[in-house]
C-alpha cells in the first residue's frame, strides 16, 4: 500500500520564464548521455536569469530516457547550481501512477524542486473522462514526494485535454500546484487566469508555446515554459518584462519576431531546438539523438526558418 507523505509548507511555483532544456548525447553509437554539456547549458540559462529549468520533459525527450538517466540528469544539474532559487522541475514520461510516485521520490532526492507530469492519454477520450482524470492526478499527487505540474498537451495525449471543472476539482489538492498549457485554446488560459480561486489555491497556469506569451500574460496566466528560451533566454525574459512594464509597442514588436522564430520549433520540435543550439551556442554534437529522434533538423525545412532565427539572434545578443 503506497503511504501518504508528510504534509510539508505549501509550495508555490514562482512566475516567470523557465526552459525545457534539451538532454544532450554522445555520438558514440551508443547515444551515451552527456551530462557535460548538460550542466554547461543549464549553467548558461541560469547565469543568464531564467527562472528554472524542466529537465527531462518531451522538449527533453522523457520517454528516450531510463529513469537512472532522467535522475543523472537532475543530480549533475543540481550539483552545478545548487541555487534553490533557480527552480528544477523533474520531467517523466506517461507512467502508472505508482511509478510517477516512485520517481517522485527518488528525484527529490537528487534536488528537484517540482514534478510535471503529463495527462495519461494512452486510452484516448473515449476512455478517459475528466472524474478519471481528478482520480489520477488526486492519486498522484497524494503520495507524491514533490508538488505536481499538471502538463496539458492534447497533441501527445490522444487528444485528452484537462476541462475547466477539473482543474477546478484538481486545483484544491494542495499538492497540485499548476499547470503547463501546451495549446492554444486561449478560452481556457482566460478561464483559468481570471479565476480568484485558482489564485487562492496557490494554483499556477503557465503557456508551453511563447509564441502566444503576451496573450497569455493579458488575461492572467504566470509566465511560460517554452522551448525557444533555451536557445534566446534574454529575448524571452525580455519579452516578459516588456509587456510587465506596461510597453505595449515593444512588446508586440517582440512578440512577433518570437512568434517567428516560434513556428520553427512547432514545425521541427526537439530536432529543431538542438539544431539551433548546436549553431548559435556550439552546445552539444549535431547528430546526437536516440532513435527515432536520430536524424538532425531536415535542413530544407530548417533553412526556411534561418533569416528569422539571425534576426533574433541579432536582438539576443543586443540585450
Amino acid at each position: 500500500m503506497i503511504q501518504a507523505v508528510p504534509e510539508s509548507p505549501v509550495a508555490v511555483v514562482p512566475d516567470g520564464i523557465y526552459t525545457p532544456i534539451i538532454t544532450y548525447f554522445l555520438d558514440d553509437g551508443l547515444h551515451t548521455l552527456d551530462t557535460k554539456t548538460q550542466v554547461k547549458h543549464a549553467t548558461m540559462l541560469y547565469q543568464k536569469g531564467i527562472q528554472g529549468l524542466v529537465v527531462s520533459g518531451s522538449m527533453g525527450e522523457a520517454a528516450n530516457l531510463t529513469m537512472g538517466e532522467r535522475l543523472a540528469s537532475l543530480k549533475a544539474i543540481r550539483d552545478a547550481i545548487p541555487d534553490r532559487n533557480f527552480k528544477i522541475i523533474a520531467g517523466v514520461p506517461p507512467l502508472s501512477a505508482r511509478d510517477v510516485i516512485e520517481e517522485s521520490k527518488l528525484a527529490a532526492e537528487v534536488g528537484a524542486d517540482f514534478l510535471i507530469v503529463l495527462v495519461p492519454g494512452f486510452f484516448g477520450p473515449n476512455l478517459v473522462s475528466q472524474d478519471g482524470l481528478v482520480d489520477y492526478f488526486n492519486e498522484v499527487a497524494d503520495s507524491s514526494h514533490l508538488p505536481i505540474i499538471i502538463y496539458n498537451f492534447p497533441g501527445t495525449c490522444n487528444g485528452v485535454d484537462i476541462n475547466i471543472d477539473t482543474f477546478l476539482a484538481l486545483s484544491e489538492n494542495p499538492n497540485i500546484v499548476g499547470v503547463k498549457l501546451t495549446h492554444f485554446n486561449l478560452a481556457t488560459y482566460t478561464l483559468l487566469g481570471q479565476n480568484k480561486r485558482f489564485k487562492e489555491n496557490n494554483f499556477k497556469p503557465f503557456t508551453g508555446l511563447g509564441q502566444v506569451l503576451i496573450p497569455a500574460l493579458s488575461v492572467g496566466l504566470c509566465g511560460a515554459i517554452d522551448g525557444l528560451s533555451g536557445i534566446f533566454p534574454k529575448t524571452m525574459l525580455q519579452l516578459y518584462k516588456l509587456y510587465k512594464e506596461g510597453k505595449n509597442a515593444e512588446a508586440a514588436a517582440l512578440q512577433h519576431a518570437v512568434t517567428l522564430v516560434d513556428e520553427m520549433i512547432s514545425e521541427l520540435n526537439v530536432v529543431g531546438v538542438k539544431r539551433a543550439v548546436h549553431e548559435i551556442h556550439g552546445f552539444g554534437e549535431l547528430l546526437s539523438g536516440r532513435p527515432p529522434l536520430s536524424k538532425v533538423a531536415d535542413a530544407k525545412a530548417y533553412s526556411k526558418h534561418e533569416a528569422n532565427i539571425r534576426a533574433l539572434h541579432k536582438i539576443e545578443k543586443s540585450l
